[in-house]
């Protein structure tokens, strides 16, 4: 297949973008002749007015609040970005284990889990550490160290912002933003829920939740879930525990206490890190067997999250909140991760080291072996004024703030370089201690973070809404790493923005537009190394247009972008001095469009498609450059296709298909993998109203794909056949 990606292709986006809002605008005019029409129900919570999460809703539901996009209250059509939620009705009906299942149905989103950073993701053109993780609005630093293989059901919802977000949460959001909202107390007697479900090849999970009132003025909402599973390769074995609760105390109708608890503590035995390419390319008959085997093997992992929040509402419009959270991961590993297939007489080479392959079959080189360990702590305040109401006549609604946090993270590691081939089918438990003299180390840092911001949307004529925000952090790192010594300390002051408008073109229509700044440092901020102080954060600046439609009642909607990213100060080698300096480009440029459609009450229908250019536009890694090369994990397409029928109360048959094109697996794009097209489905009976069980197939074809490509040499492949039997209930 020929590499078109030097080609612009946004006058042919441009032309499909207006070419498929035209066909799409046409649908209210064809919904107003018809004879019967149908008054969507929404079931809302009393407590807060959002939508129930016993109804599955659609992700670009346009009638529901995000808080993800925006700090202002409204909808999702009142935010001038492309947004986002998957609801807990949702998930449980797609059969999402986890949120990084839950995201990648969502619209151009790719993700994966491996041990290392348990949710990494692409979209828009970029990837890992350029998304802000947020966990009930708040982002813990560097995304590819916070992340945890959180269990979907302890959340309400999971929404997302595509397009930078640093205006809200901070430095490394160029991608985007995922905020993980938990579930939360209500005012009312909230049912007693229950998950159970087996599945291949050993797989077995149990959740319970509830939430009720005591008394008068205080509301609870505890929620558990455990699993247990064989995994997708040999030997290897998940366990993992999770525990939420809140306890919400509403001191009278003005003034709202609510303190909540996290606790997640995983083990796994030999985790999956991945599977050698063969010759560049997938091969399947490898697709079982486990390199991660080591005699003393060793994966656990903790989170306590400690949180607690005041809100306070005026009679004038005001409202005044003051949250405080206390974060505390530990994480201890060995384990061996970098793998590469060296054919009969070929040799491996890693970090100085070479080791030919005389045995005269192909081997499987295992390069390096470690015992890492980290203690992350990580605290924060954040208070905020928020206003809604008339000012000389115009609807205002503006939000200001303060934010103050200290990470301090620990880490002592043990690392072995020492080459070592084995069978490619059979390769044997080694001990970590005797390859080679480990080169110890401990790294110590702080990073201080202080920040004020502010967003404003004020409609300056009927149904025209100009939005704008600001945010001024100050970030001060202290780096220690022994017995090397290297030290530093450095500070960054960066300042990012947006602006947009919203034009409310009828009733269930708006259009918009949006000029969006960020700032992304070269890796997470705690864990840049002294050569990487010299530079400064890079800097991205996005334009999107874009459109927002409900039609025939609240039958459907849909949601459609056009944007443009460009990302600058990239570190880069200077060709002539041999050294580093920042004059790197990367660029995306991308068209998306989602949505739902229920053409009659026994039929739901999904689905989006998300097409994106991007490339190194001056791009340089010692001798090798790297300009007109596409990101690494970064498909050109991404679609994703739902339906759903119930043909009678008691039955729901449906499926799904996932496709996404072909990646590069490094910066030189030597590596390609090919597309990947996944196909699911279940069946659901109704055994009562409180009560049903499904049967569920994921990756129906079997089809063998990487999920995420580590680099040119191996990659974590996607979950294989799975058979699933699961039941629900609710009393």
């Amino acid at each position: 297949m020929p590499d078109v990606s030097s080609t612009s292709p946004l006058p042919r986006l441009a032309g499909g973008f207006c070419l498929a809002a035209g066909l799409f605008m046409t649908a209210p005019a064809a919904g107003q002749g018809a004879e019967t029409q149908l008054d969507t129900i929404v079931v809302e919570s009393e407590r807060t007015g959002r939508p129930s999460r016993d109804s599955v809703r659609s992700p670009t539901d346009l009638t529901a609040p995000n808080t993800t996009g925006s700090r202002l209250p409204g909808t999702a059509r009142d935010i001038p970005a492309s947004v986002e939620a998957v609801n807990q009705a949702t998930m449980q009906e797609r059969g999402n284990r986890n949120w990084v299942e839950a995201l990648q149905g969502l619209t151009g989103f790719t993700a994966a889990i491996r041990p290392g950073a348990a949710g990494i993701m692409s979209a828009r053109g970029f990837t890992e550490n350029g998304f802000a993780l947020l966990y009930d609005g708040i982002r813990v630093s560097s995304t590819t160290i916070s992340a945890r293989n959180y269990d979907s059901f302890v959340f309400d919802r999971i929404e997302v912002l595509r397009g930078p977000a640093s205006v809200l949460y901070g430095e490394g959001a160029v991608g985007g933003a995922i905020n993980l909202v938990r579930k939360q107390p209500s005012a009312v007697d909230q049912p007693f829920e229950a998950i159970t479900s087996v599945s291949t090849p050993g797989g077995v999970r149990l959740g319970l939740g509830k939430g009720g009132v005591i008394g008068e003025s205080f509301a609870y909402r505890v929620d558990g879930v455990v699993t247990r599973d064989l995994g997708q390769v040999d030997d290897n074995r998940i366990r993992q525990g999770q525990i939420n609760g809140a306890l919400r105390w509403q001191v009278n109708e003005r003034f709202a206490a609510t303190i909540d608890f996290d606790y997640l503590r995983s083990s796994i035995d030999n985790a999956y890190w991945g599977t050698p390419l063969v010759r560049g390319a997938i091969a399947p008959a490898l697709r079982r067997v486990n390199y991660n085997t080591i005699a003393n093997n060793r994966y656990d992992d903790s989170v306590l999250w400690l949180r607690a929040r005041f809100d306070y509402e005026t009679d004038d419009g005001w409202r005044l909140s003051h949250q405080v959270w206390n974060h505390q991961a530990n994480r201890d590993w060995i384990n061996a991760y970098r793998f590469a297939a060296i054919p009969a007489g070929g040799t491996c080479r890693f970090r100085g080291q070479s080791l030919v392959n005389g045995t005269g079959t192909d081997q499987v080189c295992r390069m390096t072996w470690e015992n890492l360990g980290y203690d992350h702590r990580f605290t924060g305040n954040r208070a905020e004024a928020a206003y809604r109401g008339r000012i000389s006549g115009l609807e205002v609604a503006a939000t200001f703030g303060v934010e103050l946090a200290q990470t301090r993270w620990t880490s002592p590691r043990s690392e072995v370089t020492s080459l070592q081939l084995v069978d490619p089918f059979n390769p044997p438990a080694t001990d970590f201690f005797s390859r080679g003299t480990a080169r110890n180390q401990t790294v110590r840092a702080n990073l201080t973070q202080g920040a004020v911001f502010g967003e404003g949307r004020v409609e300056v004529l009927p149904g025209v809404k100009l939005v704008a925000g600001f945010r001024s952090d100050w970030l001060a790192v202290d780096y220690d790493r022994q017995p090397a010594n290297q030290t530093y300390s450095r500070n960054y002051q960066p300042f990012t923005y947006r602006v947009g408008a919203v034009w409310d073109v009828w009733s269930q229509a708006s259009l918009y537009a949006s000029f969006a700044t960020a700032v992304e440092p070269r890796f997470a901020l705690f864990t840049l190394g002294a050569t990487d102080t010299p530079f400064s954060l890079t800097e991205a600046r996005q334009i999107e247009i874009g459109f927002k439609q409900g039609f025939w009642n609240g039958r459907g909607e849909v949601t459609a972008a056009l944007y443009r990213i460009e990302k600058t100060n990239v570190p880069s080698t200077d060709p002539l001095t041999g050294n580093t300096v920042q004059v790197g480009r990367q660029s995306s440029q991308g068209f998306e469009i989602g949505g739902s459609y229920r053409p009659v009450d026994e039929i739901r229908l999904t689905a989006n498609l998300a097409m994106v250019e991007a490339r190194y536009d001056e791009f340089r890694s010692g001798s090798a450059d790297f300009a007109g090369n596409r990101p690494p994990n970064v498909p050109r397409w991404v679609a994703n296709l739902g339906a759903v029928w119930s043909p009678d109360p008691k039955w729901s048959l449906g499926g799904s298909l996932s496709y996404r094109s072909s990646i590069a697996a490094d910066d030189a794009n030597t590596v390609k993998l090919p597309a990947a097209l996944i196909a699911d489905v279940f069946a659901t009976y109704r055994v009562s109203a409180s009560a049903d069980v499904t049967l569920r197939v994921h990756n129906l074809t079997d089809a063998v794909y990487a999920a995420w490509a580590t680099d040119a040499n191996y990659v974590i492949l996607g979950r294989p056949r799975t058979f699933e039997l699961g039941v629900r209930a609710r009393f």
